[in-house]
């Protein structure tokens, strides 16, 4: 179903692809994906350097990933409309304003789609039972997750941190497990506030015991 739903949000995207034109589209593609990256790369370090506590536990690998693709997203679109989209005009070709610009935008709302989808998937969220119906889950996202990370391994290649077979599903895959170590950790720790005795009710007294 999430994929259904990434196909709807492209075609969304698709329109607004047309009308902006190549040149825009091809910022904004580039700024999505630069941001996906980073937030898959590096959420798991942040996520540790500032860890939430108490009841949102659960939440801290979500908010890094969210402040990490949105902060870089921010950032990487100022830069290019500064310097860039919001400087230059540059007319195309009709070809490349409409058919490759509608193609760039269609895979930027899937991509875009797809991660949000990862991002609800790796919290709490994931555990009611309409959003697990509709797919947020790491077994339904196999298509969303492949074109994440066929896009991020293209960044990654040009990084070149590390060798690039299969870089960014292996990091989501580390995402997978983190979460569900850290769901693990915050269950126990319930289980164990659960178990903690409380010191019996002392008994009423009886007319019969005077």
């Amino acid at each position: 179903m999430v994929f259904w739903i990434a196909i709807l949000a492209g075609a969304v995207f698709v329109w607004l692809a047309v009308r902006v034109g190549f040149y825009q589209s091809w910022g904004l593609l580039f700024n999505v994906v630069v941001s996906i990256y980073l937030a898959v790369f590096l959420a798991p370090a942040v996520a540790d350097w500032a860890p939430a506590s108490g009841g949102a536990s659960g939440y801290g690998l979500t908010l890094s990933l969210v402040a990490l693709a949105g902060g870089c997203f921010a950032i990487l679109y100022g830069l290019s409309y500064v310097f860039l989209t919001g400087q230059f005009s540059i007319p195309f070709p009709k070809v490349l304003d409409v058919l490759v610009a509608g193609l760039l935008g269609f895979l930027a709302g899937f991509l875009i789609l797809s991660f949000t989808a990862l991002v609800v998937t790796l919290s709490p969220l994931a555990q009611h039972k309409v959003l697990s119906t509709l797919g947020f889950n790491q077994q339904d996202q196999k298509a969303n997750i492949a074109c994440i990370a066929w896009c991020c391994d293209l960044v990654h290649s040009v990084a070149r941190f590390e060798p690039t077979d299969q870089a960014t599903e292996k990091a989501i895959d580390r995402l997978f497990e983190k979460f569900q170590s850290v769901s693990g950790c915050s269950q126990s720790e319930q289980d164990d506030t659960s178990n903690v005795s409380t010191p019996p009710a002392r008994a009423p007294l009886l007319l019969e015991d005077l």
